[in-house]
């Protein structure tokens, strides 16, 4: 065994012992992820072997956070929504296992054990190519999410800030490449854009500052909504994961990014949602919430701001993009395609994209 690999391997086992789930056996890291360390691993006890999900969480999170995203995961595991990975608890009773630092310069670590989920996961958040029938199954899962949580009002909280107050914070995290630059064509390209993306953002403070937002219901959000985030089976989806996103806040922002991770990204129509796919995503969950009585469809309002709201998706997943390449050893190579994919978006948005969303999705939308 390689020495990283026994450090994961003695780091696993060791967390292991404040849980009732036998001893290590084997594990293999996923490495799909941005934010937190992941691994499948299985264990044996009294000998039956099981398969489960071990997370680390990431240096920054708070206790609060992850609390609020536990208690999100506990209540979906009680309603009628399709596969979602359940909490083993610790020896103490605790949805998660705190290491404590002798050093109060170092922050604790937070660890978790799920479920292992069965299912297909066919897609990242990049490029997802969705069938039509995939597109429907993944919005009647959102539609059905979203009803389930629209009155739960979990423990704990996302620090984050809610998406409109998150505008003045994502325009100065822009502004690191001044400071922060690390020589690189990321750089480059963040700093020639620089002026047009925060000249974007001021405009869509303006715009969303001038509005009263009280039609537009705040629930539980998923706030990641992608493929990469889902399981199939054939062309129906079976497994939800990954709420570490998770918190309160508007329901049609989370509809917008859900819309904007169907955008293309070959290079002639990179950063261009796909239309149809668009508009059956959004018919379906329209259609799937009419026939439910926990929350209804998107209202004249929310529609109205739809375009908004898909745009702040694409700010929002820029704004990770260089909170993050700023923050960690990131190739710059690998990063620069997340930018330029959300700077193609906001350039084409910006020229055509509101009226072309309006006209090809909007108005094909009345009725529910």
């Amino acid at each position: 065994m390689e020495p990283g690999q026994t450090a994961h391997y003695n780091e696993i086992a060791e967390v292991l012992t404040h849980y009732d789930l036998g001893e290590l056996l084997q594990f293999s890291q996923n490495t799909m992820g941005y934010n937190n360390t992941n691994f499948g691993i299985q264990t044996e006890k009294m000998g039956e072997r099981k398969d489960y999900f071990f997370r680390r969480y990431k240096a920054d999170i708070l206790p609060d956070e992850i609390i609020f995203e536990h208690a999100v995961i506990q209540h979906l595991l009680e309603q009628d929504l399709c596969q979602v990975a359940g909490l083993h608890k610790t020896l103490t009773g605790d949805t998660f296992f705190t290491s404590r630092s002798p050093d109060s310069s170092r922050p604790d670590v937070y660890y978790a054990v799920f479920d292992y989920l069965e299912g297909d996961a066919r897609y990242t958040w990049i490029d997802p190519q969705l069938s039509l029938e995939e597109v429907e199954g993944t919005a009647q899962v959102l539609a059905k999410f979203h009803a389930a949580v629209a009155d739960f009002s979990p423990p704990g909280q996302r620090v984050e800030a809610k998406i409109l107050d998150l505008l003045p914070e994502i325009s100065m995290n822009l502004q690191r490449v001044k400071k922060e630059s690390k020589g690189t064509p990321f750089d480059a390209v963040l700093a020639d854009n620089l002026d047009f993306l925060q000249g974007q953002c001021e405009r869509l403070q303006v715009h969303c500052a001038g509005l009263d937002w009280s039609p537009a219901p705040q629930i539980v959000i998923h706030c990641d909504y992608h493929p990469g985030n889902l399981l199939f089976s054939g062309q129906e989806v079976v497994g939800l994961f990954d709420f570490d996103w998770s918190k309160i806040d508007l329901r049609c922002f989370d509809v917008g990014l859900a819309v904007w991770y169907l955008s293309h990204w070959n290079a002639e129509r990179n950063g261009i949602i796909r239309f149809q796919e668009s508009l059956r995503f959004l018919q379906v969950y329209q259609h799937t919430l009419a026939g439910l009585q926990e929350l209804a469809p998107l209202n004249d309002f929310e529609l109205s701001q739809l375009p908004v709201m898909i745009n702040l998706g694409n700010l929002f997943i820029l704004n990770w993009t260089v909170r993050d390449f700023y923050a960690i050893d990131a190739d710059p190579h690998e990063y620069l395609v997340y930018l330029a994919h959300s700077i193609q978006f906001s350039r084409w948005f910006e020229l055509r994209g509101w009226e072309v969303i309006q006209e090809l999705l909007i108005s094909n939308l009345s009725g529910y």
